[in-house]
């Protein structure tokens, strides 16, 4: 059977939507990561969709390639989506499956900045009979295979990862250009005065506690470290190729269980 939306026909859509009430919507956006390509949200995302979808049978929707990008809105090739837009947008396409019978949907999300307009999106789809469930691969990384992502943050696993969809050649590492979304360490910019201090995108500490102010503090206009050559790709390409062979094997199993799970009481649930 087939497992990609956009191969069916209407009566192929309909009988598949009747043998199973979930679906798969993969989510990115298009901003710099450095060397690695402005797409590895969008394309991280799609491989892997492919995948689960292949596996599973569950039907499995086309790749929403732009998202929110605030923080990288002015970056070259940066497509940036505001927020409303974006919710509705979601909205819509939770709504749509609704009315295609579908009551569970796996949002497998590419980029950090799409997760509060998901959130909200999907807490109003419950309105519909929809529960969704929005699983981040990068965080799957971090948890559970740490050994694969050693660094402090995730820009190397995801070069390594755009290697094993894209090929060895994509990468631009060259001796330049290494912003972005880039490094383990953060350039933090103090805008708010010396009590107020920067500690991520949006997160600020003031005398020991964390406070969430919705203001960039990161500074993506400096290089962040290391800078990176042609002696790194033959590693990273087979890292990035265990990494998405084991998250394949993790969400396929939570795709399953998710399909067989009873939501009644989830969305009964006032919270």
């Amino acid at each position: 059977m087939k497992h990609r939306l956009w191969d069916m026909s209407w009566k192929e859509a309909e009988e598949a939507f009747k043998e199973c009430d979930t679906a798969i919507l993969p989510v990115g956006t298009l901003h710099g990561h450095g060397p690695t390509p402005i797409s590895i949200d969008s394309s991280s995302v799609e491989w892997l969709a492919e995948e689960v979808g292949k596996r599973t049978g569950i039907v499995t929707l086309p790749l929403l390639p732009y998202g929110e990008n605030d923080k990288q809105r002015y970056y070259p090739g940066s497509i940036s989506i505001s927020p409303g837009t974006l919710e509705g947008f979601y909205l819509d396409i939770l709504r749509s499956l609704s009315r295609n019978g579908v009551r569970k949907v796996i949002v497998l999300n590419g980029h950090g900045g799409n997760r509060e307009t998901l959130i909200r999106a999907a807490r109003a789809a419950r309105e519909l009979g929809v529960l969704t469930a929005i699983p981040e691969w990068w965080s799957i990384v971090t948890q559970i295979m740490p050994e694969l992502n050693p660094e402090r943050g995730v820009y190397v696993t995801e070069l390594a990862v755009s290697l094993a969809i894209g090929g060895k050649e994509i990468a631009d590492l060259r001796g330049t250009g290494y912003k972005g979304e880039w490094g383990d360490t953060y350039t933090m910019r103090s805008i708010l005065g010396e009590e107020i201090k920067p500690t991520g995108f949006n997160s600020f500490e003031y005398k020991g506690a964390r406070i969430t102010i919705p203001v960039q503090s990161w500074d993506t206009d400096v290089d962040g470290p290391p800078v990176m050559g042609d002696e790194v790709v033959d590693e990273l390409y087979e890292r990035g190729r265990e990494t998405l062979s084991r998250l394949v094997d993790y969400l396929t199993d939570f795709a399953e269980h998710f399909r067989g799970v009873d939501i009644t009481d989830a969305l009964k649930s006032r919270g």
